[in-house]
């Protein structure tokens, strides 16, 4: 679908800065946030933000009540959101309540797992979440659809755990939630008693396989999402501790502009078929599935097929974001031809500048074949690849192989549900076909990392997989160069470097330690010998892309 963006509202702090082409380019419909033109209408922008794939993490009413561990401030107020990355938005149609991006309503009727506890409204949390970006400059938000966000998942997870906790021990505490709490009082009571039996359970699993000891903690804008997804899905569930690994991988979340094209996705390029990917990506992010159906021939679970259908459908027409050059400074054009002329030196071999051919209906299938380069070649650190490659699981408390690797089970299980799916009818088998492009599912397990490319490179900041380079000028520096140490959760970005401002600790930051397991800066060598003037003219370069 191409349509155009609603006229636009500039702010003030923008018009400054504004020449008349702008209005024709960008739109401000959203507060102070401007969004870039990257394909998508309003509608799409705002149904996108709060559209439900299925995946609950707390009854809903709530979440509406929780209050920040040991305050009296709600979780959700606007200020607690903002602190733990998320974007906040004005209440809409498809947000009534005026939730952060990434985050909806959605009716649950499961007799599995927690979700036994609350028949309901569970509050869900979508890919906008972890695939919404932002860049502040001087006052400006400047909105990135698809870009790499900044939310901390963990973060928040632990303040609703650590709240409801409180209230589970704390009888004064308990009586003030289910009076605030929007339903009958005997119903929450009864589903606090649930989750307090669940909450037991977790913990003797977890002291099981002391999962308190050996993670990498991810921060802002990261996620384990293979170790994660993998351990809520097979490990707690099925409480097999064989199943469960320690997180020591955390990645950032990627930009999605062009992802529907690529031949292979993921950071070492793993899952070939694009609703496969996204049914494995719901499941690990708690869609309620009957794990003892997992391998049967009906397999019962509340993934929103339809929703993810129409979500990719939609990112086969997202764009890059251009350089905004009204609002982060105009482009040196003398000194970016002579960064196109170091690029095709020393970048051209591995990346693409930008993909051939534009997303549309009749190229929307077009195919970008996405190189990968071995571990060894590239140098960046390995563990994403080599966790993903190593891990190993265990499927016979469900009718299944006692070992198998992970990623087999994972084509297995997704291979099922889609096929059910498509099954149902020729509307969905056409859909399928649509987002697929003939593509089919298979999972496998690379030693390497792809090379993608770099068109809207500006906006993912920070660099490498795992994001441990926080701007591009650092990325080419000689890696015993780069910073070891900074703190991401500002979104305030430095259009020099093109990166975000990094070295002052604030409040809420997390501090980045690259001397971690899985946070290595090394690799990717590739210009960091430049001299000073031809470095700045590649970035100068990069920014164009």
């Amino acid at each position: 679908m191409k349509a155009s963006l609603r006229v636009p509202f500039i702010t003030i702090a923008a018009f400054l800065f504004l020449p008349d082409i702008a209005a024709a380019q960008d739109n401000t419909d959203r507060g102070n946030a401007l969004h870039l033109q990257q394909g998508w209408s309003a509608d799409t922008i705002d149904r996108w933000h709060f559209i439900s794939q299925g995946t609950p993490v707390i009854p809903y009413e709530w979440f509406l009540a929780l209050e920040q561990p040991e305050q009296t401030a709600p979780i959700r107020s606007p200020e607690n959101l903002q602190k733990l990355g998320f974007l906040v938005e004005a209440a809409s149609q498809n947000s009534p309540d005026g939730l952060a991006v990434g985050l909806y309503k959605l009716p649950v009727n499961f007799d599995d797992g927690k979700f036994k506890c609350w028949k309901g409204n569970w509050l869900g949390l979508g890919c906008a979440g972890c695939h919404t970006g932002q860049v502040n400059y001087r006052g400006q938000q400047i909105r990135i659809e698809g870009g790499p966000a900044h939310i901390d998942i963990d973060g928040f997870v632990d303040q609703l755990k650590n709240s409801i906790g409180r209230i589970l021990k704390n009888p004064q505490a308990r009586a003030s939630f289910v009076a605030r709490v929007d339903a009958p009082a005997l119903d929450v009571q009864k589903g606090l008693a649930c989750f307090a039996d669940i909450f037991q359970g977790e913990a003797v699993f977890n002291h099981s396989v002391a999962a308190d000891t050996g993670d990498t903690l991810a921060g802002f804008g990261r996620l384990d999402a293979h170790g994660k997804g993998l351990n809520q899905l097979l490990a707690g569930p099925l409480k097999e501790p064989r199943n469960y690994a320690h997180l020591t991988a955390p990645v950032r979340f990627p930009a999605l502009w062009d992802t529907p094209r690529f031949n292979w996705v993921l950071y070492n390029g793993s899952i070939h078929q694009p609703l496969a990917r996204n049914v494995i990506e719901a499941l690990g992010v708690q869609a309620p599935i009957q794990h003892d159906t997992m391998l049967g021939a009906n397999v019962a679970h509340a993934i929103q097929m339809d929703n993810v259908i129409w979500g990719q459908r939609m990112l086969m027409d997202l764009r890059s974001p251009g350089w905004p050059e009204w609002i982060l400074g105009k482009l040196d054009l003398k000194r970016s031809e002579r960064g196109k002329i170091v690029y095709a030196n020393e970048c051209a071999n591995c990346h693409d500048p930008s993909p051939a051919g534009t997303p549309s209906e009749r190229g929307a299938c077009d195919e970008i074949r996405i190189p990968l380069f071995d571990l060894d070649r590239i140098g960046t650190d390995p563990e994403q690849a080599t966790t993903f490659n190593n891990r190993r699981i265990s499927l016979s408390k469900m009718g299944g192989p006692d070992d198998i690797a992970n990623y087999t089970a994972a084509e297995i299980v997704t291979t099922k549900i889609t096929e059910q799916w498509i099954g149902r009818s020729p509307e969905n088998a056409a859909a399928a076909n649509m987002v697929n492009c003939g593509r089919t599912n298979q999972f496998r397990s690379p030693l390497a990392y792809r090379a993608r490319p770099l068109n809207g490179i500006w906006a993912m900041a920070p660099y490498l997989h795992n994001g441990s380079v926080p701007s591009l000028y650092d990325l080419l520096l000689p890696p015993d160069q780069r910073p070891k140490k900074f703190y991401v959760g500002n979104w305030e970005f430095n259009p020099e470097i093109v990166g975000y401002e990094m070295k002052n600790q604030s409040p809420d930051a997390f501090e980045y330690d690259t001397a971690k397991r899985g946070n290595s800066n090394a690799g990717h060598a590739y210009g960091t010998d430049l001299n000073e003037e031809d470095r700045k003219a590649l970035v100068e370069y990069l920014k164009t892309l």
